[in-house]
């Protein structure tokens, strides 16, 4: 009995010590981010969602001012690429897709920083070099409207896709649905997906750009079927729209929105202080409740139907970049033939 008590307060005792190493190194970056007085975001996160997190980042600190630069993954891409080129760094943290931040490790224009509140996130979702960290997951799915399709005839997996009764711009695609493709070759292999690929062409798709807006024209009944995301299908199912998606498709492709801190970061005591509270619970709940799907383990997204570890998911790897010419390439080629 003795040696059990000793040896639990000799863990009492690390824990102790642990906590109090931790929030030391807390009380470091709170002082050195007094010192900076702001955080640069350079993010691909919408501006109601972003502002979410703004509000609630400065509330905890409000010392930090929030600088945020929104746009779209290329072109923030090209931003950064095009400054630190002309050795400018304004960024203090990014948060783009997976592989776009692929593309920024490869050119070294992050640094390494393993954040404490990424302890416990599944491992598929950090960049095993500590370079970055998931903070939430977009599922690319199949899409109907309820009101032309039976529900006998819902397509439930991307085989039913090549059914005849889909012909003739009755599938809505992004007309740059380059990582989705990709991804498919990547878990099924290149013949399966070019023949699967190849098919899906001769279905004259209806080619739109943006998924937000084949979810508005899928709820207005422009095609019955589109490759959209979930979490913009359950917004438009709130406000009454007659849409429903499949969660049966074998993968679902997931790409993985992630936060980094930037290489030479002006401000990196307070950018590491922004990482830290968006992979907080506090700051996954904020994306929860902005109708996002969470990362972190224990904050479960608004609908259960999109619970990551119920959908066979499939992740864009994060070297994508390296490939993704040859896969734009492949589809402009059968899709967007004269």
């Amino acid at each position: 009995m003795r040696w059990i008590f000793c040896l639990w307060t000799a863990v009492l005792a690390l824990a102790q010590t642990s906590l109090a190493g931790a929030q030391s190194d807390l009380n470091l970056l709170i002082a050195g981010a007094k010192q900076e007085k702001q955080v640069v975001w350079y993010t691909t996160t919408s501006a109601g969602d972003n502002q979410a997190l703004v509000a609630g980042f400065t509330k905890k600190y409000p010392f930090l001012k929030v600088e945020v630069l929104r746009s779209t993954g290329e072109k923030l891409r090209q931003r950064i690429l095009t400054e630190t080129s002309a050795g400018q760094y304004f960024s203090d943290v990014a948060s783009v897709s997976s592989m776009e931040m692929g593309l920024l490790k490869s050119k070294n224009l992050l640094q390494a920083y393993d954040p404490p509140e990424a302890a416990g996130f599944p491992a598929t979702t950090k960049d095993k070099e500590k370079f970055f960290t998931a903070i939430y997951a977009r599922n690319f799915v199949m899409g109907y409207n309820t009101a032309m399709i039976a529900e006998k005839d819902r397509p439930k997996d991307w085989p039913d896709l090549l059914d005849p009764k889909w012909k003739g711009g009755k599938i809505g695609i992004d007309e740059e649905e380059f990582e989705w493709y990709g991804t498919l070759v990547d878990y099924w292999g290149r013949e399966k997906a070019g023949k699967f690929i190849k098919a899906l062409a001769t279905q004259q798709p209806t080619l739109r750009r943006g998924h937000s807006l084949l979810a508005q024209l899928l709820a207005a009944g422009e095609f019955p079927v589109a490759l959209v995301f979930p979490f913009e299908i359950e917004q438009l199912k709130r406000r009454g729209a007659p849409v429903e998606w499949s969660n049966a498709s074998d993968p679902i492709v997931t790409s993985i929105n992630v936060v980094a801190l930037s290489t030479k970061a002006p401000h990196s005591n307070a950018g590491k202080l922004l990482i830290n509270y968006i992979l907080s619970e506090e700051g996954q709940t904020i994306i929860k409740n902005v109708s996002r799907v969470p990362i972190r383990p224990g904050v479960k997204p608004n609908v259960t139907k999109l619970d990551q570890t119920t959908l066979k998911i499939h992740y864009v790897p994060a070297d994508m970049f390296r490939k993704i010419a040859d896969y734009e390439k492949e589809f402009r080629d059968l899709f967007w033939k004269k």
